[in-house]
């Protein structure tokens, strides 16, 4: 296994690579009496996010003796800018990582193979999920995980404030804030740009009466939704119980400062990701739990995640060794390495997770039926919208405005989208 990684710097490297024919780099297909690379692309398999595949990587290969595998590392938000060109170049990876906007918006170009509901796997997916997979007829994508999206909470610092357990309620998240101030330590990271995004949609939608999809399509709106009205005016109940200095976490880093905040113990609960276990693990002396992010009841909110598969690209010359790859990784053993390094659960009906003890709380709040499916994964809501919730969130939190007048931008960008 080879890995390269690709970024905005090099696109123009990656652009260049467009030829007339769909050969590998050592010239041979499917078809030939020569061994096959393929190249992968995926957001995961560095350092920082491994997901095991290196370990991964390299079994299929001692497993496909004829298959080398080439693993180029692209960001996500670089895959939305380099690879659209390969893709319609003619020279793309043979298989993708995806998520359903990347789908969405490749299949309808007919870039992606369909790689059929009579798939083996496919049976495996519980009847929710496939449904939110399957685009007409057709399957262009391989689910490998959810993942959860909770509040970590470092437990070491709740005891030193008195505070008994994590909150799962919002009035007991007020008075962690209260008892955590007191004690002079910080106690929430709240930046406008993800951990206050994920309060907001889990609390809005834990109390809405009207569906995800109808306010991701204009059906309903956000401006004369009760619940989210509630929800954002939150946020300055929170800044009154000195969860956070809401101008302050204005200015973090969701993706690099906060993140190191929380690992250095400078703060006592966070919403994030569950993607982030694997680093907080290495962290000497980090003690901490990751529950469902305090809602108006008790569990809290599990706000789950479809977070990636895998696609093949239609102009791949080397479909037999594509699907082969793809094939590898719905063998539930395979599976479960990527499942362990993400704390991650399985898309399939067999309940199997990566999920550590510490996340015993959101795990019981998942079989409790407490779950909530952000909605930009399930393409209930228009992607551009997420950008706008952030940054409405970021200037919130800079000069609280109504709630009317931030949630009339949220309509104003799902108006745009449809």
């Amino acid at each position: 296994m080879s890995i390269t990684r690709t970024s905005l710097v090099v696109m123009a490297a990656a652009t260049a690579l467009v030829t007339a024919g769909c050969t590998s780099s050592d010239g041979t297909s499917d078809g030939g009496s020569g061994p096959v690379t393929i190249e992968v692309s995926a957001w995961k398999g560095n350092d920082v996010e491994p997901a095991g595949l290196p370990e991964l990587i390299e079994k299929f290969e001692a497993e496909n003796p004829d298959v080398a595998v080439e693993l180029t590392y692209i960001g996500r938000g670089d895959t939305d800018v380099v690879l659209p060109p390969r893709l319609q170049g003619g020279n793309p990876p043979d298989v993708m990582m995806t998520d359903m906007a990347l789908v969405d918006q490749w299949s309808s170009q007919g870039l992606l193979v369909d790689l059929g509901t009579d798939s083996e796997w496919y049976e495996r997916i519980p009847d929710p999920l496939q449904g939110i997979l399957t685009t007409g007829d057709a399957a262009y994508i391989m689910p490998l995980e959810v993942i959860g999206m909770g509040n970590f909470v470092n437990t070491d610092l709740l005891a030193e404030a008195g505070v008994e357990a994590a909150p799962q309620t919002i009035d007991e998240l007020k008075d962690a804030c209260v008892a955590l101030s007191d004690a002079g330590i910080n106690p929430m990271i709240f930046t406008g740009g993800f951990s206050a995004a994920l309060t907001v949609i889990a609390n809005g939608l834990e109390s809405s009466s009207d569906a995800a999809g109808d306010l991701g399509s204009g059906a309903a709106t956000f401006v004369e939704n009760s619940s989210f009205n509630d929800t954002v005016d939150l946020i300055g109940e929170l800044s009154d119980a000195q969860c956070f200095d809401a101008s302050a976490q204005a200015g973090l880093d969701p993706w690099s400062t906060a993140l190191t905040e929380f690992q250095a113990g400078n703060f006592a609960m966070m919403p994030q990701g569950a993607w982030n276990i694997a680093a907080f693990d290495q962290v000497d002396g980090l003690n901490y739990e990751f529950t469902p992010i305090p809602g108006a009841s008790a569990p809290g909110v599990a706000l789950d995640l479809f977070g990636f598969g895998w696609s093949i690209a239609e102009a791949s010359a080397h479909q037999e060794a594509a699907r082969a790859f793809v094939d590898f990784f719905a063998d539930p053993e395979n599976l479960q390495v990527l499942l362990d390094a993400e704390s991650a659960y399985s898309p399939f009906e067999d309940a199997a997770s990566g999920t550590p003890e510490l996340t015993a709380a959101y795990d019981s709040a998942r079989a409790d039926g407490a779950i909530i499916a952000y909605p930009f994964a399930t393409l209930e809501w228009p992607k551009p919208l997420e950008q706008e919730i952030w940054d409405s969130l970021t200037a919130y939190l800079l000069e609280p405005s109504s709630s009317g007048e931030l949630l009339e931008r949220w309509d104003t960008s799902v108006a745009d989208a449809n």
